[in-house]
């Protein structure tokens, strides 16, 4: 989980819709045939302001496997229904693991324990998790180990007064640790190992090669980004840092 962008603003398509139907509007409304297009122009522009990754795990959201996610979610009484249009409070995010797929990184049965992101959330509210959102850039406050399993960075979190207790609770509430993520991002350390390990004793070739994993091409940037983050430790935070941070 990193940090990402909230939108600027309404989408044309957003906002061509909320004029039209005024205090009718509702998110099943914009969902609907007639407003297929707008729905799906305002989930591409928050793909691409993610850089392609989901917003929770950080697998790469493609049309069959990307939804528009609430972080405060709709069920939420009045303040999710206030919201429910409110760009300040959409993100993009994966399918959570329930879409079938011969991806083993997008499903996996039994489906149950596998679910992830916002099919895991549910009705829980910010507040009772970290919004991506709110994290600072630097340092980063999750880590990923060699064997997949992400945990709370608890040095980085008191750096900037975070509570890694609360990272910590966020990372069970979006099950992030589900046996699909934690073997998927297994899979991800294993092959920057096999790539880049028998350079470690070399800090320029190691610079090198977090710049190729680590920054955007085209747009985009590599799934599993923070478990790459931690396979490059120091050396990826100092490259993170350098201008003009257009991985956030």
């Amino acid at each position: 989980m990193k940090r990402i962008r909230k939108l600027p603003g309404q989408t044309p398509g957003l906002k061509k819709y909320l004029a039209a139907d005024g205090r009718r509007a509702s998110w099943e409304r914009f969902r609907s045939r007639r407003w297929r297009r707008a729905y799906q122009e305002l989930a591409e522009e928050l793909t691409n302001l993610q850089h392609g990754l989901c917003g929770y795990c950080e697998t790469d959201v493609i049309k069959g496997d990307r939804q528009v996610e609430h972080v405060v979610p709709r069920s939420a009484g009045d303040r999710g229904a206030r919201l429910e249009l409110d760009v300040g409070n959409l993100m993009v995010c994966c399918m959570g693991g329930t879409t079938r797929s011969d991806d083993a990184d997008r499903y996996l049965p039994p489906v149950k324990p596998n679910r992830s992101c916002g099919e895991a959330k549910g009705g829980c509210v910010n507040g009772e998790f970290v919004d991506p959102r709110s994290l600072p850039a630097l340092p980063a406050l999750v880590r990923v180990r060699d064997d997949g399993l992400i945990e709370a960075d608890a040095k980085a979190c008191r750096a900037v007064d975070v509570s890694a207790d609360h990272v910590t609770r966020t990372i069970k509430v979006l099950n992030l640790n589900a046996p699909r993520l934690r073997v998927a991002r297994e899979k991800r350390w294993r092959a920057l190992n096999y790539a880049w390990g028998q350079e470690f004793g070399d800090p320029d070739r190691m610079t090198e090669a977090a710049r190729n994993e680590l920054l955007l091409a085209n747009g985009r940037l590599q799934k599993f980004f923070t478990t790459s983050r931690s396979y490059f430790g120091p050396i990826a935070e100092q490259v993170l840092d350098e201008p003009s941070r257009a991985w956030v």
